[in-house]
This record gives C-alpha cells, structure tokens and sequence, in this order.
C-alpha cells in the first residue's frame, strides 16, 4: 500500500492528525506546539480584533461635534479643563444630545508681544480658524489689536441685539468685549493679564451658542 503524505489527506484527517498530536503532549508542549505553527494566526486574529476596536472608536469619535469653539491666548489654566467645558456643554447643549461639546483650547502661547509671536502658535491659529474650527477667541490686548488690524473679528452689533448692545456698551464697528473683570470670567481662571478681550471670529460657525455665552458671561455683571 502507498505511503500517504500529509498533504495527501483530507481537511478533515488533518484535524484528526492535529487532535491526536496535541493529545500526546503535556500542558507546556501543546502551548508550544500551537504557537510554533499557529503564531501567524494568532497575530491575525489579534490584529483583526484591534483593528474593529479603533474602527469602532474612529466611528464613535466622528459623532461628536462642537456647540461652541473657544480659544485662549496665553493662557495661565494648564489644569485639566473638562469640567469646564463640560459644564458649559450643559449650560448651553441639548440634554439628549450626547454628542455636543463645547471645546477650549488654551495652546496658544503667542507671548506678550505679537511683532515677535511664536510661529507655530500663530500658524495653528492661522490655519485654524481659516477652518472656521475657532468660534471665540479670549486673548489680550496685543493678540487682539494684531488681529483686529486683519478684520479678523465680527463686529459684534451684527451678532448681539440692539437691547443687549445698549446693555454692554457696545457701539458699531466694535469688535470686542472687556471680560476682565467679568466674575463668571473669573471663575473659569483661564487667564491673569490684563485687560482680558473677547472676540468673535468672523466665520464663526456656532453663532447662537455664542451669543448665549456671552450673556452667559454678562449676566451677573
């Protein structure tokens, strides 16, 4: 009778052959035996279940969306500031809506003076808000004069009513508010220079939340 090769045998038989194999061997020889010829398969399989995970999360992630965009220059806060963010979500967000969010983003170090900014800062910036990702920006007086010179800032008359103008003394062509001595302003202890601005990007996307942050802001003033 011909000798019959491995290759020779059926799916099944294999099987067979492998049971019988791991069934001659201790503990230690079948972990062995199973990662010397299975270790490409095991990789596989991990590789598969690692990559629904970050699919699953890149997924989920994409849901999320911002109610309101805020940006800090030169900022003092590099304590964590999801409770901030999180109780602005909930002073201004949809109580059903899990996916909204209110960002700040306090890494814009531009320093004191903006004929000698920091580049990468002002590139971020740049090409940030260029993205129409920035709707407010809390900045100094240098930062704000720099960029106010660019027309990057909304004249606030066309954003906030005529009753909340009178309210806030704000005038045609005004661009920004003095937050300074804001106390809600203070609270969030974002900044310690001062005079504190508040502008209003141009291409600002969340205008309603905005508007509601700054009377946010104003109200107890």
């Amino acid at each position: 009778m011909a000798k019959r090769y491995e290759s020779d045998r059926t799916r099944k038989e294999k099987m067979e052959l492998e049971r019988e194999k791991l069934s001659e061997m201790n503990l230690s020889g079948k972990l062995e035996y199973i990662w010397t010829y299975y270790k490409p398969l095991i990789f596989g399989i991990i590789g598969v279940i690692v990559l629904i995970f970050i699919i699953r999360s890149l997924v989920e992630n994409s849901k999320y969306y911002d109610i309101l965009s805020i940006g800090v220059a030169n900022s003092s806060n590099i304590d964590d500031l999801e409770p901030l963010e999180e109780q602005l979500q909930e002073e201004f967000g949809d109580p059903d809506d899990k996916y909204q969010q209110v960002g700040i983003d306090t890494s814009y170090a531009f320093g004191n003076d903006m004929s000698n900014g920091d580049y990468n800062t002002i590139m971020k910036f740049t090409a940030v808000t260029a993205a129409q990702g920035m709707d407010v920006l809390i900045c100094n007086e240098d930062v704000y004069e720099h960029y106010a010179e660019q027309e990057y800032f909304m004249d606030l008359t066309d954003l906030l009513s005529e009753e909340e103008c009178q309210k806030y003394n704000i005038s045609e062509g005004d661009t920004a508010l003095d937050i300074t001595n804001l106390a809600r302003y203070q609270e969030m202890n974002l900044t310690t220079y001062e005079p504190v601005y508040l502008a209003v990007l141009v291409n600002a996307q969340n205008l309603d939340t905005t508007k509601a942050f700054i009377n946010y802001l104003e109200e107890d003033n």
